[in-house]
């Protein structure tokens, strides 16, 4: 695997197509989860697929700090895990680096426990916005302090979590999931409604651990008690990782491309169905023997793809991969409008003024609004571009090549570690030319 270094620029080149049958490495936000309720149920969980990356590993070692024996044997990661109240009090802050979901999820763990903590990250982390959790986890009795809205989050021993009715104030995953966790603890049973769809990997994996939870659409419903580890524990693919595979096929001339074993849970792929509302040439299979999450084989074609106003149920189940909807629509005919996606501006960086700067460095008419993007869609050049220090930047930047007038260089790349480790290698392999010009 190539590690990319710190400030590293990578040179992408048009490629002539792409094609082959291959499979990404296992899901980002189901390998944080998978850590989480590992740690805190009772005996040891066998877990396979576990993604290897800057941000999963920043879990794997906070709960390490706190006392959990894990061991890695190749694809195999096993978690010995203590129960609800067997967590040590760490020895020093928690460190989170650059991934937001292990500070959101480990604040709903640890607002529950009888000692006293402090979350932080590198900059980027700390200057992205923390009341979101803490506001929910103290209407349920949690004991959470820190200074204008962001990290290091320090968090006290509370004297009872409460079980109480809430709603869901952000459409976001992470906060649905710190209450859920939190929930465990509490003296009753937490109800929590909210107004969008997001990603559900934390119900569904607590079911499989053995929670009483019922979850729809619009509400869940969480019994505090005990979970209990899993034998084994299978992760997907991770979809936001073919994603950037799927559009490279779809812009790419006379490609085509097979994603095997990835995970296709309806509260992720709105991807998919906006493409395909483009006029994308995707298809999936469910694979029949599909565990806690669904799974199959995603099937692309190159595609020609029209601009589109993007559907607002289509919004948060498409967020993380938005911006590769932005490229899309910039090598779409038309226009493409994109609005109510103002959690854009809380990732990495602020990716709707990214997506500006990108795709206006790229000679796209591109107009910046308070909530998304209007986008005319054209011919991309070349150019130099920064990610913002942002995996996912970094990437669909890279990934435009596919279909540019000349080459693309991309400054700061370094963070694609934190998502795609072997990002280069997998889309060199279907044909891509990305190399480290530096090498």
């Amino acid at each position: 695997m190539t590690k990319l270094g710190t400030k590293q620029k990578l040179l992408a080149k048009k490629p002539s197509s792409l094609s082959g049958i291959l499979s990404v490495p296992g899901d980002k936000s189901i390998s944080h989860r998978a850590i989480v309720l590992s740690m805190i149920a009772h005996e040891t969980t066998r877990i396979f697929n576990f993604l290897d990356s800057t941000d999963t590993n920043k879990s794997l070692s906070a709960a390490i700090q706190l006392g959990i024996e894990c061991e890695k044997k190749g694809e195999l990661l096993k978690v010995r895990g203590k129960g609800l109240y067997g967590l040590k009090p760490p020895e020093q802050e928690l460190f989170f680096g650059n991934s937001g979901t292990s500070m959101r999820l480990f604040m709903g763990v640890l607002s529950a426990q009888k000692f006293s903590s402090t979350l932080a990250g590198d900059s980027s982390l700390n200057s992205r916005p923390m009341e979101r959790v803490a506001i929910p986890l103290r209407n349920m009795g949690a004991c959470i302090e820190m200074e204008e809205d962001h990290a290091p989050v320090q968090i006290y021993p509370s004297e009872q979590i409460i079980g109480c009715k809430q709603k869901l104030k952000v459409p976001s995953a992470q906060v649905k999931s710190a209450i859920l966790l939190a929930a465990l603890y509490a003296n009753s049973k937490t109800i929590l409604k909210t107004d969008w769809i997001t990603r559900n990997h934390t119900e569904l994996m607590l079911e499989f651990f053995g929670c009483p939870i019922n979850h729809n659409d619009k509400e869940v419903i969480i019994k505090y008690g005990e979970i209990k580890g899993r034998n084994a524990l299978t992760i997907p693919g991770d979809f936001s990782s073919a994603a950037f595979l799927i559009l490279a096929t779809l812009l790419a001339k006379n490609s085509q491309i097979i994603i095997k074993d990835v995970g296709l849970n309806p509260t992720r792929t709105g991807f998919i169905k906006i493409l395909q509302m483009m006029g994308g040439d995707i298809t999936t299979t469910i694979d029949p023997n599909s565990s806690f999450e669904i799974q199959g084989t995603i099937k692309v074609r190159s595609s020609v793809l029209r601009g589109i106003t993007v559907p607002n149920n289509l919004v948060s189940l498409s967020i993380d991969e938005l911006p590769l909807v932005c490229l899309a629509a910039a090598c779409a005919q038309g226009i493409t409008t994109i609005r109510n996606a103002s959690e854009l501006r809380f990732k990495e960086s602020d990716r709707i003024t990214a997506m500006v700067a990108l795709l206006s460095k790229l000679s796209i008419e591109v107009k910046e609004l308070k909530d998304g993007l209007v986008i005319n869609g054209g011919v991309i050049t070349g150019g130099e571009i920064d990610s913002f220090g942002d995996h996912r930047i970094a990437m669909v930047a890279l990934i435009a090549s596919a279909c540019s007038k000349s080459e693309i260089l991309v400054h700061n790349t370094e963070n694609i570690n934190t998502s795609f480790p072997n990002f280069v290698e997998t889309v060199n392999h279907l044909g891509m030319d990305i190399i480290n010009p530096d090498h």
